[in-house]
């Protein structure tokens, strides 16, 4: 039977445009970026970050090129699983399906560890000398993230509403903080930042490029929402690139306004503090203001948080109804139509991991152990989709070889080139993170081949649903 027909499908035609840019920015958090990864540039490309950030758009055009390309002609829950099973190949599908899974899993898992057990405490330890004690973080992780899954499960409408609500103050804010910090500055400000100089070569750039470009890498988790968005062919790729636009602008803003805040030639000292940005805020615009960035940088991690689980939720959620997942995840609430078992489980399962990480490696070192592990997976699935996006062209015989081939062909080299900087030579923790995602890797790989040599038909039909849901709305238009 088919499983459409008994109702498994989610609340449609409830996410426009506004709502789906509000998903990709949020998955971005763009000020959660700026007090994390931004900071990790920086630790590359110092004095030069804002070109790092400059030349990191162009990288980011190329990144997002294949899940708008596949936009164009597949949509559904499944996001990349969808695109690629239907498009290329089912089981090539499934295997990209489960790594990017994995990957937005532990997004989840990292954004909890990091704003609850580094974050929030460096900020109370930084600007009121209090140490709020070594396990205060879990009871407050405890709240957080009951806080995220109430909201999920609650349906995509709320969820899409506070995202697109809290996406539009990040921006504002960091555009006021920008602007106060250049005003200030005065004759101060300078040309040099958008520079090698800082950085004594392009070499130093270019691994802080990758850092950046890996900042703004989350807008193509939108593309999970296939199934209940307005004109998911018009929107989605709609989404995708003007949540790219708008945050790629004010990364530049906000990297050069912290450069020059904190001191080009200082920059070397910017990733070693604390909370940079926090700092060069106070300075600048006052400690009452800081405090309000502070409160909406974890308002932005909440959101940064909420969007991986809608995200893996719904991709669970595909694959399981297409029975290649657990059955008991393709259930549909009958009021709020949201995946909400399976919404429930990754919530609790993404609480125990980021507990026993934070336990046994402690916090910060737990949080890099879990973000290096959802990079790695996230790398190697962006990869494969842009092998799977020339196979889908071609099948359609629509094929372009600069949009197909050739822009992806780049995307591979600069997701190659990151993965090396990322983590050459690997380090604790780093080399378990990478280890933990390579095996996950191997046991999806053998765990489809077996279940395929029993259940082709099953393997066969991947991605159907969610092409038999899209055909559905098209016709009712």
């Amino acid at each position: 039977m088919n499983p459409i027909s008994e109702g498994k499908t989610l609340k449609k035609n409830v996410a426009g445009f506004y709502p789906l840019l509000g998903q990709s920015i949020a998955m971005i958090s763009p000020l959660g970026a700026v007090a994390a990864t931004m900071s990790g540039a920086a630790e590359f490309a110092v004095g030069s970050l804002p070109l790092a950030y400059i030349i990191s758009i162009f990288g980011v055009l190329i990144w997002i090129n294949t899940p708008f390309q596949f936009s164009k002609k597949i949509n559904g829950s499944g996001g990349f699983y969808t695109f690629n099973s239907v498009g290329a190949n089912p089981k090539f599908g499934i295997i990209i399906g489960y790594m990017m899974w994995f990957s937005y899993f532990m997004v989840i898992t990292n954004a909890i560890l990091f704003t609850t057990g580094v974050f929030i405490p460096g900020t109370i330890s930084y600007f009121f000398n209090i140490n709020i004690g070594t396990y205060t973080w879990i009871p407050i992780m405890t709240v957080f993230l009951i806080l995220i899954t109430v909201i999920a499960y609650l349906g995509i409408k709320p969820s899409l509403a506070f995202s697109f609500t809290a996406s539009a103050i990040e921006i504002i804010l960091l555009v006021i903080t920008s602007i106060a910090i250049i005003i200030a500055l005065g004759a101060k400000n300078t040309y040099i930042p958008f520079t090698p100089g800082p950085a004594h070569g392009f070499a130093a750039v270019g691994v802080g490029m990758v850092l950046a470009i890996f900042s703004m890498s989350g807008s193509s988790a939108v593309v999970t929402l296939g199934e209940e968005a307005k004109q998911p062919r018009k929107n989605i790729k709609k989404a995708l690139l003007i949540s790219f636009l708008i945050t790629g602008a004010v990364f530049v803003l906000t990297s050069y306004a912290l450069t020059v805040g904190w001191g080009v030639s200082k920059m070397g000292t910017f990733f070693q503090s604390s909370v940079p940005g926090l700092i060069v805020a106070n300075k600048y615009v006052g400690l009452p203001f800081t405090m309000v960035l502070f409160a909406f940088i974890i308002n932005s991690l909440f959101a940064g948080s909420l969007a991986p689980l809608n995200t893996s939720s719904r991709m669970i959620f595909s694959m399981s109804r297409d029975g290649l997942g657990p059955k008991i995840f393709s259930r549909v609430h009958p009021v709020h139509k949201t995946p909400h078992i399976a919404i429930i489980t990754i919530a609790m399962f993404s609480y125990f991991v980021s507990l026993v990480a934070g336990l046994l490696i402690g916090p910060s070192y737990g949080f890099l152990y879990l973000v290096t592990a959802s990079s790695a997976a996230l790398f190697i699935g962006h990869i494969l989709s842009n092998f799977g996006l020339a196979f889908t062209f071609k099948k359609l015989k629509e094929l372009k070889i600069t949009l197909h081939v050739i822009i992806p062909s780049l995307a591979t080299i600069i997701l190659a080139i990151a993965m090396y900087f990322s983590f050459v030579p690997p380090a604790y923790p780093v080399d378990y993170a990478i280890l933990t995602a390579v095996v996950f890797i191997i046991a999806t790989i053998i765990a489809v081949y077996l279940f395929g040599r029993k259940h082709a038909d099953i393997i066969n039909k991947a991605g159907t649903s969610d092409m038999s849901v899209q055909e559905e709305m098209y016709r009712r238009e």
